[in-house]
């Protein structure tokens, strides 16, 4: 009995062992295998337009704009021009499909990506940025207002004068309206003359009130005025176009296209005229970087932890033979990939890269 009794001992202790062994097991950290994916940068460039809209309208007026006026040449028709007024280079990076990457071994759990996947840093807090999302809305127009001319007269347009009765009147001819238009022109140039020179009337003690009279009277005079020599209405629209080259240089790149009648028009739109992006890398850095970025005696690259030197090239936005803009532009895909050295990943350094070209941006303990 006392045999028996010590050999159920011995079986309780043994199960009672058992969940906490397998607890233990369970709560293990695995083995790291595999490897991650990274790709490096390659750089983008992201021009904003600006554009100047016009919309011109003939006055009515217009046929006796000069023998009333003497204003020679008043414009007959309506027309609608655009002017491209200003174009700013920015870059900007994003994930190079030719350029993704495998970390493998220790060194994979140092790396920091950007939420697109490109290397930030290795051994180091940074993130990259969230890539920026930019519209081009092309259906906005200049506003105009529904009544061009609200106010065409000062005076009735009735031969005679009752008004009130208006059974069996004539009206006044087109001739005779532009010339009492002309007439009225007339006569508030003069008032601003003598009210400028303080002979018409006692000046109002504000000078204020003065500002504001004199401001009254020219709005008065251009309005009639446009009902000979037409009226234009402007208005600015902002435009962004992302062109991405490839690691060679470009010659003949459509940014976007312009017609001066139609204004910016996306790339496929073949009606306008287009404008162009040239790009002249320097070749001496790419040889140079090559030469540079070969291995030393006893310098491996075993972990395979890859980063950009980038290359650098002007860039000029051309309309025909005009330049509209010139820069000098950091691009990754026109310089080199080269390996990092080992001596840098054992995680004693912090190494943080450009995002948009992909270069050591700084190393640090």
């Amino acid at each position: 009995m006392r045999s028996i009794g010590l050999l159920f001992l011995t079986y309780l202790l043994f199960a009672g062992n058992l969940p906490a062994q397998r607890k233990k097991a369970e709560t293990a950290p695995g083995v790291f295998a595999g490897g991650v994916v990274y790709s490096l940068p390659r750089t983008g460039i992201r021009l904003f337009v600006e554009v100047l809209q016009e919309k011109f309208f003939h006055g009515p007026y217009y046929e006796y704009a000069q023998k009333y006026l003497g204003i020679k040449g008043a414009p007959a028709t309506d027309s609608e021009n655009w002017t491209i007024t200003g174009v700013k280079i920015e870059t900007y990076g994003e994930p190079d499909p030719t350029e993704v990457h495998k970390a493998s071994g220790s060194v994979a759990s140092l790396l920091s990506l950007s939420e697109d996947g490109i290397l930030a840093g290795i051994n180091s807090k940074i993130k990259g940025e969230d890539g920026k999302v930019v519209t081009s809305d092309f259906t906005k127009d200049v506003e105009v207002p529904r009544q061009l001319w609200p106010d065409v007269s000062m005076h009735s347009f009735l031969a005679e004068k009752d008004t009130v009765r208006r059974s069996g009147n004539t009206f006044k001819s087109f001739e005779e309206k532009a010339a009492e238009a002309a007439n009225d022109i007339v006569k508030l140039r003069k008032r601003k003359a003598l009210t400028l020179a303080a002979k018409y009337d006692k000046l109002p003690p504000d000078g204020k009130a003065y500002e504001v009279m004199v401001s009254d009277l020219d709005r008065i005079i251009d309005e009639y005025t446009s009902l000979f020599i037409g009226k234009s209405y402007r208005g600015k629209h902002n435009y962004t176009f992302e062109v991405v080259p490839d690691n060679k240089g470009v010659k003949g790149l459509v940014a976007f296209r312009f017609s001066p009648s139609s204004g910016v028009l996306p790339e496929s739109n073949v009606s306008g005229k287009p404008i162009m992006l040239e790009l002249e890398p320097n070749t001496d850095i790419v040889k140079n970087g090559y030469q540079a970025s070969s291995p030393v005696s006893g310098e491996t690259s075993a972990n395979g932890i890859y980063y950009r030197i980038p290359g650098i090239a002007v860039a000029k936005v051309l309309n025909g033979s005009e330049v509209l803009a010139l820069a000098r532009l950091s691009i990754a895909q026109f310089g080199v990939v080269t390996h990092m050295p080992d001596a840098l990943l054992n995680g004693d350094y912090s190494i943080e890269f450009h995002k948009v070209t992909g270069a050591i941006q700084r190393i640090g303990d």
